[in-house]
This record gives C-alpha cells, structure tokens and sequence, in this order.
C-alpha cells in the first residue's frame, strides 16, 4: 500500500515538472524564435566592409597564383619593379626566365630566350606550375614583365565562378577558330580545372596542342579550346573591356584606338574603352609601375570616402552550367560578325 501511495507520489511530482519545462521550452522558443533572435542578429550584423577589409579577405577566398613571363636583362628592372608593386597582392609569384634567381623568385625553365620560343617557354611553364601547385591555389594568372595587373579586381571578377569548371578569362581575340583566344599581353588567367586539363589531355596529344613557333597566347587559346576549356566573356556590366592590351593612355576619352586592335578584338568595342573596374594593362613602362602603385593605392580624393562594394553571388552549378554554354555559343559561328 505504502509503495502504491510513493509510486504516486513521485509522478505526480515528476509529472508537474515535466509541465513546467515543457512551457518553460514554448516561452523560450518564442521568444528567442522572433523578437529577440532577430534583434540579436540585427544588433550582430557587420557593416559594410571596406575595400581593404575585402581585398584582405577575397586574398585567402579567390587564391591566384601569377606567371610572370620575363628574361634575365630584365631581372634588375622590371621584375623587381613587378615584384614590388602587383605581384606582391598574388598569393603565389613566380618569374618564368632561362637563369634561376631565387631572391627574384625567377626560375629557369630550360628554353632559350627568343621570340620564336615564347610558346614554348609558357608549356614549361604552366607544366612546372601544374607539378609543383596545381592544388594550392584557385588561379593561375599569365602576365608579361610589362604588365600592370590589379590583384582585388581580378579576385572580384572570378570570385563567382568554380575553379573546377574548365574556363578563363582574358581580352578576347578572333581568330581562324570559333572561341578565340585571350591576349597575352593583358594577361589571362584559367581555372584549376583548364591548368589541368592543359597537362593531362593537351599537352600529350600533338593533334589537340602542337608544338610550333607560332604566337604563345593564340596557340595556348588553341589547346584549352581542344579540352574544352571555355572562354569566359571578361567584360563589365556596360561591355568595356577589363583586360588591355595597350597601355592605359588608350582609356583616356577620344583617344584614338589603334587599328590592328579594332581588327582582332572578339567583341563589338564600346563607346568608352575605360572601365571603373579595369583588372590589366600592357605596355607599361618602368617608371610607370611606381606611379600605377600610388595613383591606385595611395592617393585619395578629398572628401570622397572609399566605394563599398558587395560581392557578386557564387554561382550553384546550374547556374554556372547555363553560363559556360552561353560563352561557348556565342558567336560561334561567325566571330566577326559585327563587323559585318
């Protein structure tokens, strides 16, 4: 009898406790699932981050290695004056000559310096690249020893997209076959997966990459175009072009543009050659390099803060799909045709 009445007891008491923490959880999540959750998160909520803080943080998010094409007579000059300035925004810089400079970061890829060999030197090159980094970085940037690149702009342009979808991104040139080809002079820069699609498929088979003398950026379009790497459209929201060719003279308003530009250029050119978020430029000479350094970096407009920029959303595979099926279409069939 007595165990009866204890047995009854205990649950009742365990039985209003078991009440009391279940209305203790509906107030609780009530509160903490509207007004208050929400007020936290409002309260935690970051500003907008200023352009150093993104640079800093897209650095470690978009990791870019840079091949910087460049030869011993220019060691002393150019390649400190690159090394100083851009290259030292890359994640990775390496110098690709014929004499090894381990101070420079300068390697030697075995392949006498001569025009007639530049393409050549870059399969040395991206093949060394492949070896020794094909998994630590995201990017791998081409650029000339007069070449001017801007790091934070390049990571903002690819920050959307996959470096496992097989593509790059450039100035886009015509040629004879249907993709074209990124200029070397502005640069161009290819995924992780076109880097190793270049060394597994191209670079062994002489029918979908041959070797020949021929210009290094039109033979390298050619190769990444036979492992179906695709040419990515590099242009900003009013269709000027990012990457240059030319030096930055060419952007300024109603400077004329040269022919041989017009000619090769895949697409229609805009009425404004500049663009406000302007990634290369070629030709730069080396006093030049200091001055791109503070114009860019350093100096500031009284009274006008510093434009805060979001960043673009990355694409879910669908997405990125539906876009690299585009630029593999477009203008297939008939490159030229707005010249027509």
């Amino acid at each position: 009898m007595y165990r009866n009445v204890l047995c009854l007891a205990l649950g009742l008491i365990i039985g209003i406790r078991l009440t009391d923490f279940f209305e203790y959880l509906q107030l609780t999540e009530t509160y903490f699932g509207s007004t208050a959750i929400t007020q936290l998160e409002d309260e935690a909520t970051p500003q907008q981050p200023t352009e150093e803080e993104l640079a800093r943080w897209l650095y470690n998010e978009t990791r870019v290695l840079c091949m910087v094409l460049t030869m011993p007579k220019n060691h002393q000059s150019r390649v400190k004056r690159v090394k100083a300035t851009w290259g030292r925004r890359c994640n990775k810089l390496v110098f690709i000559s014929s004499q090894e400079d381990n101070e420079l970061g300068a390697i030697d890829v075995g392949v006498p310096e001569d025009r007639n060999n530049l393409y050549l030197k870059m399969r040395k090159a991206l093949e060394y690249v492949y070896q020794n980094f094909v998994e630590d970085y995201d990017w791998f940037l081409k650029a000339d020893d007069d070449t001017f690149v801007i790091m934070e702009n390049l990571r903002f342009l690819l920050y959307p997209y996959d470096p496992e979808a097989a593509l790059y991104f450039g100035h886009r040139f015509r040629t004879t076959y249907p993709q074209g080809y990124m200029s070397g002079g502005a640069g161009y820069v290819m995924s992780r997966d076109a880097l190793r699609r270049l060394n597994l498929f191209a670079f062994n088979n002489s029918q979908f990459c041959p070797i020949n003398n021929l210009s290094e950026d039109r033979q390298i379009g050619f190769c990444l175009q036979n492992v179906g790497v695709v040419a990515g459209d590099s242009r900003d929201e009013e269709g000027r072009e990012r990457f240059l060719p030319m030096s930055l003279k060419f952007m300024l308003p109603k400077f004329p543009t040269t022919n041989w530009l017009i000619k090769l250029t895949f697409y229609e050119p805009a009425n404004e050659t500049g663009s406000t978020s302007g990634i290369s430029f070629h030709y730069v000479k080396n006093h030049e390099f200091e001055m791109y350094e503070f114009l860019l970096y350093r100096l500031r407009v009284f009274g006008t803060p510093l434009s805060q920029r979001s960043l673009p959303p990355r694409l879910d595979p669908k997405q990125l799909q539906n876009q690299l099926y585009h630029w593999s279409h477009e203008n297939s069939t008939n490159p030229n045709a707005w010249l027509n």
